[in-house]
C-alpha cells in the first residue's frame, strides 16, 4: 500500500509542533508549496536555515546566514554535499535516486534533522578537511569509474 501524499497543510502543522523556531512564510495552498525560515544550533554555531518545498518536487534547503565557507583546493571539493548554484547551494540531504524522501514524509522529521546532521558534518570538514556525512559526491563518482574502468 503506498503512503498517502501530505497536503501543504498537514507540511505546515508538523513543523509548526515540532520546530516552532521555524516561521512558515508564503504558504501558498493554490501551489500547494511552503517556505519555512528559522534558526538553529547543531553544535558550535548558530545558522538561519532556509526550507522551500512545493508538493511534487523536493525539499530544498539553504542556509542563509552565516554563509557557508569554502575550502578552495580541498579533496572532497570547495564546498561539498551540496547543489549547485554555487553563489545559493542547496544543501545535498538525500539521495532522490535511492529515493530516500518521498512526499509521505513529513518536513518535520525528515528535512529538518538531516539539515541539523548536514551542518553538524560541515562544522566537521571545516575543521578537518574531511566529510564524515558519507553519501555520494558527483566529483568522485566520476572519479571511482575511471579508476575502475581498464
Amino acid at each position: 500500500m503506498i503512503a498517502p501524499i501530505l497536503s501543504i497543510d498537514e507540511q505546515v502543522a508538523a513543523v509548526k509542533t515540532t520546530w516552532p523556531q521555524f516561521a512558515a512564510r508564503g504558504v501558498d495552498r493554490r501551489a500547494q508549496s511552503a517556505r519555512w525560515v528559522g534558526s538553529v544550533r547543531p553544535q558550535y554555531a548558530s545558522y538561519s536555515l532556509e526550507i522551500r518545498y512545493e508538493l511534487g518536487s523536493f525539499p530544498e534547503a539553504r542556509v542563509l546566514s552565516p554563509e557557508l565557507i569554502r575550502r578552495p583546493g580541498n579533496a572532497e571539493g570547495q564546498l561539498p554535499h551540496v547543489y549547485p548554484p554555487a553563489e545559493d547551494p542547496t544543501l545535498c540531504l538525500f539521495d532522490p535516486r535511492e529515493r530516500e524522501w518521498s512526499p509521505a514524509m513529513t518536513i518535520a522529521s525528515t528535512t529538518v534533522p538531516w539539515a541539523l546532521d548536514w551542518l553538524a558534518c560541515y562544522e566537521l570538514w571545516l575543521m578537518t578537511g574531511r566529510w564524515t556525512g558519507g553519501g555520494r559526491h558527483a566529483g568522485l563518482e566520476a572519479a571511482e569509474a575511471t579508476e575502475t574502468t581498464p
